[in-house]
């Protein structure tokens, strides 16, 4: 493999406009220029060119009419599904924590709660499973001593309470955490939402997934997971189809955090949740012209009737 040696904009524009990309007339290499000024070959390219290409390695080409400014529109397009799904799961990530840190309180107190026999240890390698997750714990505590709030209960009592705890918990750690619980606490929480406690644990850590993606840039609108999201009664309700006994659509996809923010989040904050997807995709869909927005839902693991989410409900 031959080492990869720097290049000029201009150079990293005659090696896209030799596979195809179109950079004429002088506007519109000018244009493309700035855009990968502005954002950098490799993360624009390299990480969106994918729906717009014909040939793939070794020797790539691009749909004919493709332009740097049209997978920049998609660039962009990624960019504010990040946002959009990471203001929504941050609101279901306090959430959470509230109602968790109200469940341990109430149940084993505020000072000495990290206890061993104060979780599911009926569960299977519940040694293994409770010791990984409380010693994760204690490394965050750890790496944020710093932080003003640790360190006044640290300092003064010894101890932090469950609702001090929350302000250092990732949303992973805080999956992590519902799933060690018992079961009595954790389907005292997943009661308030109407579902069960193992569909709770299962859309939590789907959404800590999908945050983490948002908080850290990663390209967001064809993330594919390894463990799917539980079925629901959303699947059934939107007749999505089923391939070698797993739903098509919401299971590893995009998809499936709005299926799971159905749950978790209000009516009227998902219709807004719902609008805002639509506005981004109507609004790259009047930017793209060699691919359509179908082509670009479909990744997203998006079914035709994906709207139809809010009126065909969950029960």
């Amino acid at each position: 493999m031959s080492d990869k040696v720097f290049r000029t904009y201009d150079e990293q524009l005659d090696i896209l406009a030799g596979r195809g990309i179109t950079l004429t007339p002088p506007t519109e290499r000018k244009k493309a220029k700035f855009i990968i000024q502005r954002e950098g070959y490799y993360k624009l390219i390299n990480g969106y060119k994918e729906p717009f290409l014909f040939q793939k390695d070794p020797d790539e080409q691009y749909l004919p009419g493709t332009t740097v400014g049209e997978i920049h529109a998609l660039y962009c397009f990624d960019r504010e599904l990040r946002e959009i799904f990471l203001r929504h799961i941050l609101h279901v990530e306090t959430n959470i924590k509230s109602l968790i840190s109200y469940c341990i309180s109430e149940n084993y107190g505020h000072e000495n709660f990290l206890k061993y026999n104060n979780f599911n240890t009926a569960m299977k390698d519940a040694d293994k499973q409770i010791s990984a997750v409380l010693a994760d714990i204690q490394r965050q505590v750890s790496s944020n001593t710093s932080d003003p709030c640790i360190k006044h209960y640290l300092n003064n009592y010894g101890y932090l309470p469950m609702w001090v705890l929350n302000n250092i918990l990732t949303m992973g750690a805080i999956s992590k955490f519902y799933s060690i619980m018992k079961t009595k606490d954790r389907q005292s929480i997943s009661k308030i939402f109407k579902i069960l406690d193992n569909d709770l644990e299962s859309f939590l850590y789907y959404l800590s997934i999908v945050r983490n993606f948002s908080a850290h840039g990663n390209r967001l609108y064809c993330i594919r997971t390894t463990k799917p999201l539980a079925n629901t009664n959303v699947h059934k309700n939107l007749s999505i189809g089923i391939h070698q006994n797993e739903y098509v659509n919401g299971k590893r996809d995009l998809f499936a955090a709005v299926i799971a923010l159905r749950y978790l989040i209000s009516v009227n904050e998902f219709s807004h949740l719902i609008g805002e997807l639509t506005e981004a995709t109507g609004w790259l869909s009047r930017r793209l012209n060699v691919i359509g927005i179908d082509e670009i839902l479909s990744s997203m693991g998006f079914p035709a009737n994906w709207k139809d989410i809010s009126q065909r409900g969950i029960k």
